[in-house]
């Protein structure tokens, strides 16, 4: 693998996407020594992997041996759309203020004619990566890296509850995507605050998919128990 911190690096990103895509499930207990035998190195780039897991909010690191991916409550999801759906709209109020819109317009034609494209294919593998990147576009564009870094620990948050209802019913994917063919046409209307308004309802219905998702989720795992 590397050097230590190329370790660590590679540890973290490889937990971060089993975590977000649920091939780590929440609830899922780990330990130092399960992650030893995983990637055939020391306790000290794993330790340190976990400890970036932890910052991100997506496991809990107890002790020097254990460790458990998150899991959430109902006032969870609740508060965490309720945050990324402002923050996200807060990133849309700050591109209206940028010198010029082409290259947001560009970005946002590109990212859902592609999605558009994909979802006709029923490839929803493919639609989930442009869907996650519509919103980081408004990020790039909104140039604020407090708002940046704020929303940052949400994201991977709001990934793994996406990989749960991303699948969970076609309808919830035309949905998404139709939401973000609506934004896209205020943006190109020039009407931000029209298009903030619909991300905060998109991201709102998104919350009720989540909700139902993790109650599924979670029966069954009741039900191997």
């Amino acid at each position: 693998m590397g050097d230590k911190m190329t370790l660590t690096e590679q540890i973290y990103h490889e937990l971060y996407r089993d975590i977000t895509t649920q091939k780590l499930h929440c609830g899922q207990k780990l330990t130092l020594s399960d992650l030893r035998k995983r990637f055939n190195v020391s306790q000290t780039p794993i330790r340190e992997a976990l400890t970036r897991l932890t910052e991100n909010g997506l496991v809990n690191y107890y002790s020097n041996s254990s460790v458990t991916v998150i899991e959430f409550s109902e006032s969870d999801i609740r508060e965490l759309f309720q945050c990324i759906s402002e923050f996200d709209a807060l990133a849309i109020t700050f591109c209206k203020n940028s010198f010029s819109h082409v290259p947001l317009l560009y970005d946002l034609k590109k990212n859902v004619e592609t999605g558009n494209k994909l979802l006709k294919d029923g490839d929803i593998d493919g639609w989930t990566h442009y869907s996650d990147q519509f919103h980081l576009i408004f990020y790039r564009h909104a140039q604020n890296h407090y708002l940046d870094d704020s929303a940052q620990k949400l994201r991977a948050k709001i990934d793994i509850l996406s990989t749960m209802y991303y699948y969970d019913d076609p309808v919830h994917v035309e949905n998404i995507n139709s939401g973000h063919n609506e934004i896209l046409y205020f943006i190109k209307e020039n009407d931000f605050a029209e298009a903030a308004k619909i991300m905060r309802t998109h991201l709102q219905y998104n919350m009720v998919y989540a909700f139902n998702a993790y109650k599924e989720f979670e029966a069954q795992q009741f039900g191997r128990r």
